[in-house]
């Protein structure tokens, strides 16, 4: 009798063995994925600190391709300044420049930390569609493929890019909240809007799952697909003897 092929067993040694591009042609994707995961793991937690270090209304505008900070005295001087001209700076006029400058740092690095994310994914997004082409081995399943992108995956990794540059929109809205004229006067600690916020973490969540999501399954997307194809061609095979 012949025995199964020997792609099926190591498929059914599950995940180490499918992280293997050897065997599984989309194991970069999904590593390339699943490392993009912890930064966005990592820029959560950094966008937390931010929050309890109350550095989230240190800047005061919003470049969508960022800028560098302040290097001279004269610089931050003008920055201070113009944070000074804003709600926030009734309740800490206390502050020294020194405070404001390590306000700002923590701001400017949330803020520059959520582009290098989105560059990272962007970069590894049209390697991966245009230029990674998978190495075929004998035990790859399958063996016809001409790409690390599973069939059906792109559009998950179009829906992750938009998340991803809407994220800074839903940043920049919700910091919009804590520096409007309105706020001037209020007796209460200035703080940007709950709901702002708690929408701006619940996407950072949704964007988080959705990455492991689609991590997760292009490194299990052999046993998904292609090895119940080959079981079922290999168990006809062997009726066949």
């Amino acid at each position: 009798m012949a025995s199964p092929p020997s792609s099926i067993t190591s498929i059914s040694k599950g995940l180490p063995i499918l992280s293997q591009s050897t065997v599984n042609p989309h194991a970069p994707l999904g590593k390339w994925l699943l490392t993009t995961t912890s930064l966005v793991f990592g820029m959560v937690h950094i966008g937390g600190v931010t929050r309890l270090t109350k550095s989230g209304l240190s800047m005061t505008d919003w470049k969508p391709l960022g800028s560098r900070p302040p290097i001279t005295l004269d610089e931050w001087t003008v920055e201070f300044e113009r944070y000074k001209q804003y709600p926030e700076w009734e309740q800490r006029q206390n502050m020294t420049l020194d405070e404001f400058k390590y306000i700002f740092y923590w701001e400017w690095g949330h803020r520059m930390m959520g582009r290098v994310v989105g560059l990272v994914y962007g970069a590894g997004w049209a390697y991966f569609t245009w230029m990674h082409r998978p190495k075929i081995s004998a035990d790859s399943i399958p063996k016809a493929i001409t790409s690390a992108i599973p069939p059906g995956y792109q559009s998950r990794l179009a829906v992750l890019f938009a998340m991803g540059g809407t994220q800074g929109l839903v940043g920049w809205w919700m910091v919009k909240s804590g520096l409007g004229e309105d706020r001037f006067g209020d007796r209460n600690e200035i703080r940007v809007s709950p709901y702002r916020l708690a929408s701006h973490l619940g996407m950072a969540v949704g964007t988080y799952s959705l990455l492991v999501w689609t991590g997760l399954g292009a490194l299990s997307f052999p046993v998904d697909r292609y090895a119940m194809a080959a079981k079922e061609k290999s168990a006809e095979t062997l009726s066949m003897l």
